[in-house]
């Protein structure tokens, strides 16, 4: 009776042992898999930004975007009615202002313009920028201002006018079509 005892127990504690160690094998294969289905989406999100950046350069030289601002020097401001919007040789700049001062019946200035002396730089590789820089001259000023666009990978925008406006601005450079405005009128019409 204790043979049968003690072989009954070795059973179980064999049993035991192979069952926990099933259980790290099904651990181990959900562990894999999660680290398959990080790095699937790893390398998805590289193809789409690398199709984007492809995307990017081709607004950039056909001058059909958007850049929605996101800051303004340090002042965070409304993406909506902040941007800068290049349809070929037509440009139009918005920004927001104090209400006293709002001239596009949005509580902003909108300036439309005309683009100048386009000039447009490709990356030289894919940890390059892309550089534009143009002039624009206001259908009602006959001031120019020069504006660069520095274009980084996802979309960052770094925007600087010269003319008079020295603040930096940070933006999201887009298609007009993902683009989300609410366009002013020049009052000055």
């Amino acid at each position: 009776m204790k043979y049968i005892v003690s072989i009954l127990l070795l059973s179980f504690f064999l049993m035991l042992g192979l069952v926990s160690n099933a259980q790290e094998d099904v651990k181990l294969t959900e562990k894999q898999q999660r680290k398959a289905d990080k790095e699937e989406k790893k390398k998805e999100k590289e193809a789409k930004e690398a199709a984007d950046w492809l995307v990017y350069q081709k607004l950039a030289e056909d001058h059909t975007y958007v850049v929605q601002f996101n800051k303004i020097g340090v002042n965070l401001v409304s993406r909506r009615l902040n941007f800068l919007y290049a349809n070929g040789d037509d440009v139009t700049i918005q920004f927001e202002t104090a209400t006293y001062a709002s001239e596009n019946g949005l509580g902003g200035r909108t300036i439309s313009g005309t683009i100048s002396n386009y000039k447009y730089k490709p990356p030289k590789n894919d940890n390059k920028p892309i550089f534009i820089n143009f002039d624009v001259t206001s259908k009602f000023n006959q001031k120019n201002y020069n504006i660069s666009i520095s274009v980084y990978s996802g979309g960052t925008a770094l925007i600087s006018f010269g003319g008079g406006v020295t603040s930096q601005i940070n933006g999201t450079f887009s298609t007009i079509e993902d683009a989300s405005i609410n366009m002013g009128v020049d009052m000055r019409n």
